[in-house]
């Protein structure tokens, strides 16, 4: 999703909407006995508690494929080992903690799947940071449930205890409203503060050609957003010049939480290159929460 202010709107942002599958009023935790997944649990219990939403977790089991490449084969794990490990993650979580077992090819598409049929509102998921060789070897079932999901995904890498700032990325495209819409909610909730923040990537614009337009932009854009929103958010706005996702990591430093549409451009610039959001992910150690936009996000409403 390059953030180009130079580009006018090709679709009209629905101002008056609100933003979908807020406030949740269930979310799904991925867990298992990793750090990073105790994380991403405890994010989900906190954000739950302060939203009034029910936390589920999901353990998935992954079938192992067959060498040969003919399809799942056997677990990686006897039923006996498979209970432990369950059991294990249970005792973790707590007491009254509920957890469900799953068994599937692929984590990312049980995750998806389980979320989507059982109308969670938010999946909330601990993650490693990977970069290079690594993620490009080991990938990241983070970054596959935030590219494919029909629902806003939590991202965290480390553990919040009080979210208080949140950063609003936009770029005046339509579809950067729902990331826009769902930041402020979620301020709004929080009792947090909130920055939007528009990164100019295009090269003929300077620190000090258009400046005064983009602020006027920028402003407008937020001025959509109703009154008591606005004041309940104490909005600040935010310029910067370069790469966005480089930028937005910077930006992000200050805040406790980066919320930003999710949006495809294509499979080919996808696979090469990586959404803006992925690449936020990557190298950003702030939670981020990704709001779906286009194709994926109106498979929910069918």
């Amino acid at each position: 999703m390059p953030l180009i202010a130079a580009k006018p709107l090709r679709l009209k942002p629905q101002f008056d909407k609100p933003a979908a599958h807020f406030p949740p009023r269930k979310i799904m935790v991925p867990v298992d006995l990793s750090s990073v997944s105790l994380a991403g649990w405890r994010q989900a219990i906190s954000l739950g508690a302060r939203l009034n939403a029910r936390v589920e977790g999901l353990y998935v089991q992954e079938w192992m494929y067959s060498l040969l490449g003919l399809g799942a084969g056997d677990l990686p794990m006897t039923a006996m080992e498979s209970e432990k490990s369950f059991a294990q993650v249970r005792e973790r979580l707590g007491p009254g903690a509920a957890v469900n077992l799953m068994i599937g090819s692929q984590a990312q598409d049980t995750i998806i799947s389980w979320a989507e049929r059982n109308r969670f509102d938010w999946i909330v998921m601990g993650t490693h940071g990977r970069t290079g060789f690594d993620r490009a070897v080991s990938g990241s079932v983070a970054e596959m449930v935030v590219r494919h999901s029909a629902l806003p995904v939590l991202v965290v890498h480390q553990y919040v205890s009080r979210i208080r700032s949140v950063l609003a990325p936009v770029n005046f495209e339509a579809y950067s409203w729902d990331g826009l819409r769902m930041a402020a909610e979620t301020a709004a909730a929080l009792g947090a503060r909130l920055t939007v923040l528009h990164v100019v990537n295009t090269p003929i614009y300077g620190r000090s050609t258009g400046l005064s337009s983009f602020k006027h932009m920028l402003t407008d854009f937020i001025e959509h957003l109703p009154g008591s929103l606005r004041e309940a958010c104490r909005i600040e706005r935010e310029l910067a010049f370069g790469e966005p996702a480089r930028e937005i990591v910077s930006a992000a430093e200050g805040m406790d939480l980066i919320v930003l549409s999710a949006h495809r451009k294509g499979f080919l610039k996808d696979t090469v290159l990586g959404t803006t959001v992925e690449r936020v992910l990557r190298h950003s150690h702030k939670p981020v929460l990704a709001v779906p936009t286009g194709v994926a996000a109106k498979r929910r409403a069918v």
